[in-house]
């Protein structure tokens, strides 16, 4: 009977092994559905808003306009929850990855097109040295020779539509005139249009590199050992939630005070990012179930990161609407620094997380 109890004490803790072992590999597994089907629906409101864009260009009006910015505002929320997939060298950020083109900011309004005090400046306005606007042209000239020369992705194509912001109670005011009767006015258009092009192409190769069953970044991904492909999938909410987010996006416009460093500052949909990325780092702890890990769940830090998934959504919410206004009022500047400690909390329990499953995360 002794020698039966530790055969089957070894037996069960073979099992438990290789249970542990499959769990981290469901978990995996789970990433790299999620990520795909994330693609897929900012592949497709992209394509939406390239269809508006087009039209609107076609046909510009008070009514074509405004439905292209409806279609931004909507392209815009699957791609803000898909930042979470970066800072561990996949495809979105790795040598050659599409993010600077995608994303970058903030945007020097003057690179692109005519601003207030420069009526002949940017891209669109220099017939001489750009004679033809191409993809080719706009790929080159992006961060060239500074990192705020933007000329492609989300932010161009904002600045275009709304246009500079000067008012303390909305967003800018373009007009849609500007692509009728205004200096360069089918230049611009042809600009609108080569940019809603290449978002469609570089989120088409990103939609590619994570379908099943193809030799591209996700059969690597899934080939990886558990514990290094975790390390990955970890190090994007960690980067994103401490980093990026409370960072980069939210403390250093708290801290300058500047609308300049607020991420869409065109449209207002600043407030909207945030809780957008936000709602991305969430769904990979969820939909990973990493919280559920035998050796997670029952932890006073999953424990925590539940109560932060359940707090931070209402205390992101509860921001100021516009986020430029936000950051120099008492009253919103003490949210922004509220949600920026718990969103820095968050990243540090998920480096706990992240050294109870055996990863080791600097940060």
């Amino acid at each position: 009977m002794k020698y039966i109890s530790i055969l089957s004490l070894v037996m069960f803790s073979l099992f438990a092994t290789h249970s542990s072992a499959q769990t981290l590999s469901d978990s995996v597994q789970k990433y790299s559905a999620h990520v795909h089907s994330s693609y897929q629906e900012t592949l497709k409101r992209a394509q939406f808003l390239k269809k508006s864009l087009y039209q609107f260009t076609q046909t510009p009006s008070i009514v074509t306009h405004q439905m292209a910015k409806q279609a931004w505002i909507y392209a815009r929320e699957p791609y803000g929850k898909t930042e979470v997939f970066r800072f561990y060298n996949g495809p979105i950020d790795r040598d050659g990855g599409p993010e600077g083109l995608l994303n970058s900011w903030p945007l020097d309004e003057a690179y692109i097109d005519y601003v207030v005090g420069a009526s002949h400046a940017g891209i669109i306005n220099n017939t001489t040295e750009f004679p033809q606007i191409t993809k080719e042209l706009l790929i080159s000239l992006n961060e060239l020779d500074g990192e705020k020369n933007i000329s492609t992705g989300y932010h161009a194509i904002e600045f275009l539509l709304w246009g500079q912001d000067f008012f303390v109670d909305g967003p800018g005011q373009r007009p849609y005139t500007d692509y009728i009767n205004a200096p360069n006015a089918k230049r611009r258009s042809q600009y609108l249009r080569i940019a809603a092009d290449l978002l469609v192409d570089d989120l088409t190769g990103l939609e590619s590199e994570w379908q099943k069953n193809k030799n591209n970044f996700r059969q690597e991904f899934e080939s990886f050992k558990s514990t290094d492909a975790l390390k990955k999938l970890l190090s994007g909410a960690i980067f994103m939630a401490g980093d990026e987010l409370s960072g980069e996006r939210m403390y250093v416009a708290y801290d300058t005070q500047g609308q300049e460093d607020e991420h869409s500052c065109f449209s207002d949909m600043t407030h909207m990012d945030i809780i957008w990325n936000y709602q991305g780092i969430a769904e990979v702890i969820r939909s990973t179930e990493i919280l559920d890990l035998p050796a997670v769940k029952n932890t006073e830090v999953a424990q925590r990161v539940r109560a932060r998934l359940q707090s931070l959504p209402l205390l992101l919410a509860s921001i100021p609407v516009p986020f430029d206004q936000a950051i120099v009022n008492e009253e919103g500047r003490a949210v922004i620094l509220n949600s920026v400690e718990e969103l820095e909390a968050l990243a540090h329990d998920l480096v706990e997380v992240a050294d109870l499953l055996g990863v080791k995360i600097d940060y």
